[in-house]
């Protein structure tokens, strides 16, 4: 009767395979890396051209009747966070979109948000949690929001911006540019998530979505390359904090 053999890998071939498929690993994690990273800034600009068309058709639903929803400094004082108009609130971004989506009665009968309350999840994502409960906090916001963006301002301006991307360094330049400036702008500075230092997105007043990685971190791409000069406007274009 023929032997049937028990015979395994020895542990020198156990040891060469587990060699084999480490160095394939290494490999291959940039790669896997890389198309993670792209990935997620996609789905973030979807969510980021969502939120900024969400805001452009409530400025036309509002023609003639109210005024634009941009969040701006008001003439004759100082802005106040009080009042139910969201383009009144230019104290922070998450006061912004708290009167937005009228968070105060988020959950209750009388919830009547600005702009399409579905938006609200657009607001996190990629290492941003979101909402629980009814409460919006800062901890649950991706972005940032730029103000005293009006209607005369050029399309090409990013008016949101994932928070991890440096936006008081950008803010030196959102009023007047040479377009030329290679200067990077930092990334993960202030805040970590949702990129790091690996990559950001950003949306423009037109509604387009470009998302960026860190290579390209760039104020003279960032703005397209467009020389501008808007110094002169009494109501300076910015970004708020969180």
């Amino acid at each position: 009767m023929k032997k049937v053999s028990n015979k395994g890998f020895t542990l020198v071939e156990l040891l060469v395979v587990i060699g084999i498929l480490g160095v394939l690993m290494g490999a291959l994690f940039p790669a896997i890396s890389s198309a993670l990273l792209s990935a997620n800034l996609n789905t973030m600009s979807m969510q980021g051209r969502k939120l900024i068309q969400g805001i452009v058709q409530a400025n036309i639903e509002r023609q003639g009747r109210l005024g634009a929803v941009w969040p701006r400094e008001q003439d004759g004082g100082e802005a106040t966070n009080d009042n139910d108009d969201p383009s009144k609130v230019t104290g922070s971004t998450t006061e912004y979109f708290k009167k937005l989506f009228d968070m105060d009665n988020y959950g209750k009968a009388e919830w009547d948000p600005v702009v399409d309350g579905d938006l609200l999840s657009s607001l996190s994502g990629c290492g941003v949690n979101g909402i629980t409960g009814t409460s919006l906090e800062k901890d649950n916001i991706a972005w940032v929001m730029a103000k005293n963006i009006v209607e005369e301002s050029q399309d090409f301006l990013p008016v949101l911006v994932t928070r991890n991307l440096d936006f008081q360094t950008l803010n030196g330049s959102m009023n007047k540019f040479d377009g030329t400036s290679t200067e990077k702008v930092a990334l993960g500075k202030n805040y970590d998530q949702p990129f790091s230092d690996k990559g950001f997105v950003l949306v423009r007043k037109s509604g387009a979505a470009e998302s960026f990685k860190k290579k390209y971190s760039r104020l003279d791409l960032i703005f397209k390359n467009q020389g501008f000069d808007n110094s002169s406007r009494e109501k300076q274009v910015e970004f708020m904090d969180l």
